[in-house]
């Protein structure tokens, strides 16, 4: 089964503006797709019309086998959860409060006054103890260092339990080691929950180690998709990035890597 498809998908901001698409693809679920390709490709624009932030100019875009124009936002936000690269808020939140902001899928609003379930606090305590932000949960979101925020994000988002994974460049403002251990994250969501992920990543050195498979973007068109091995030697890499790269193989996994000569 398709965990997303995109069906003749096209966008324009305006009428002035150049036509995004069209884009046929689909990700089947359980898989770890990522979005590879310079900046203004368009990977965060695809993103964001799969969240359904955007709506196509033409075209169809469904999760699990159902358009999402045909779903109210209640029910995308229990198939499909996003991983921004920063979040705004109204209000200065404790981190613990941050993360509870991904149950809201899940609870029934017109009982507003209702107790929280402890499966609704249990989902919260594992989400903040997967991504280790479990010893600040007292803190002020307001107050974190890029990385510690960009944990909470990914805490929140797994509060959340969607079957779907939106992430727009996810590890920006991490440091190696907390960089590795949320894709590793990621990784095992796939593989022992059968979670289906979309992300927009930048670093072809790592992106290739965890992915299964790749679409590499320009100019608002996906210009291949294949396994990461096949796509990061194609020739149309150095063509859309306009450098050259050193081919390597990892080590102990043998997957590609690509670095700057």
């Amino acid at each position: 089964m398709s965990g997303l498809s995109f069906n003749q998908v096209t966008f324009r901001w305006s009428k002035q503006s150049d036509v995004f698409g069209p884009i046929t693809e689909r990700i089947p679920q359980g898989s770890f797709v990522g979005l590879i390709g310079p900046n203004g490709a368009g990977k965060s624009t695809l993103l964001r019309l799969a969240a359904a932030y955007l709506k196509p100019t033409a075209g169809e875009i469904s999760l699990f086998g159902r358009p999402i124009s045909q779903m109210t936002p209640a029910q995308r936000a229990r198939l499909v959860s996003v991983v921004p690269q920063s979040l705004s808020t109204n209000f200065d939140l404790m981190v613990e409060e941050v993360v509870e902001l991904g149950r809201l899928a899940h609870l029934n609003l017109r009982q507003r006054f209702a107790p929280v379930t402890p499966a609704h606090r249990q989902a919260v305590s594992q989400a903040m103890e997967a991504t280790g932000v479990q010893t600040f949960r007292r803190r002020h979101f307001s107050a974190l260092s890029g990385g510690e925020a960009q944990r909470v994000l990914l805490a929140m988002a797994l509060a959340q339990n969607t079957p779907l994974l939106l992430l727009d460049e996810p590890t920006a403002h991490l440091d190696p080691g907390h960089a590795r251990h949320f894709l590793e994250l990621v990784q095992t969501l796939v593989d022992q929950q059968h979670k289906t992920v979309l992300m927009a990543y930048h670093d072809l050195a790592t992106v290739g180690l965890y992915c299964d498979a790749l679409w590499l973007m320009h100019q608002g068109q996906v210009l291949m998709t294949g396994n990461p091995e096949t796509v990061l030697s194609s020739s149309m890499i150095p063509q859309v990035y306009e450098t050259g790269f050193v081919h390597l193989s990892h080590p102990r996994s043998h997957k590609p890597m690509l670095l700057f000569p």
